[in-house]
């Protein structure tokens, strides 16, 4: 059976769709650059909550290798933030765990697992609610321009505003992108600790073909299909309705 167990192969291949990705064009310079600081701040957050729960749970594997922190130096891949920003794919610095020292191996590390997306996710609504805030305070100091589309927010209150924005989305697509069923992400040890049977050794199986996988997910754009839907409902059903009561509110 084809098994491709030379991951930094793969890595150059990520390295390179991503390069061609810039330098063809399909990359936007500004878009990349406000997506950064969201961007440091989901992985870091992100990272730590997985050191966070394992430490919590009886590991304390992270917190002596220096992961119990929001350093970003500390979870920050330099290769996989690289690809994540002129890519649209990438990777933090996994966070090592020994399961021997949960009480239940299989069920905590789930736990640990799922603590990475939820962190994104409360990253959300907090950027939600940074968003609405900046938006008063570009309305209140008149750093908008109106026209037949609507607002747009000028100077450094724009920027800002825009900075918030890309966070939103990029905590959203991270939570719900790993909580997909597919080695190596955090999805599939969640589902781990709720399959039996075959469909439990079908998932363990997956894992050899883990990296390619995830290259095949973003190179036919499968992973946008999937998790955009998702994305928009939550933002239009639960951010937006937060967004508009604390500018109902404020303003």
């Amino acid at each position: 059976m084809f098994e491709f167990n030379n991951k930094s192969v793969l890595i150059v291949i990520f390295v390179a769709l991503a390069a061609y990705l810039f330098f063809t064009g399909q990359v936007d310079i500004y878009t990349t650059a406000i997506s950064l600081p969201g961007l440091i701040i989901a992985l870091s957050l992100h990272e730590f909550a997985h050191a966070w729960m394992a430490v919590k749970l009886g590991d304390p594997t992270p917190k002596m290798q220096g992961r119990l922190n929001v350093n970003p130096l500390s979870h920050m891949d330099p290769i996989g933030t690289i690809c994540l920003l002129f890519g649209g794919f990438g990777w933090g610095k996994p966070v090592q765990i020994n399961p021997t020292n949960f009480k239940n191996p299989e069920k905590d590390s789930a736990k640990v697992a799922l603590a990475g997306p939820v962190m994104n996710f409360i990253l959300s609504i907090v950027f939600s609610i940074v968003y609405a805030l900046l938006i008063v305070g570009a309305i209140k100091n008149e750093c908008y321009t109106v026209d037949t589309y609507g607002f747009e927010y000028t100077g450094v209150w724009g920027t800002l505003i825009n900075i918030a924005m890309y966070a939103i989305f990029l905590n959203l697509g991270l939570c719900i992108f790993n909580l997909l069923p597919f080695p190596p992400l955090d999805g599939s040890k969640i589902f781990r600790a709720i399959l039996k049977g075959k469909a439990k050794e079908f998932l363990y199986s997956l894992e050899r073909y883990s990296m390619i996988i995830i290259m095949i997910l973003f190179a036919t754009h499968a992973a946008s299909y999937i998790i955009s839907p998702i994305i928009e409902a939550i933002y239009n059903y639960l951010l937006i309705p937060i967004i508009s009561a604390i500018l109902g509110i404020a303003l």
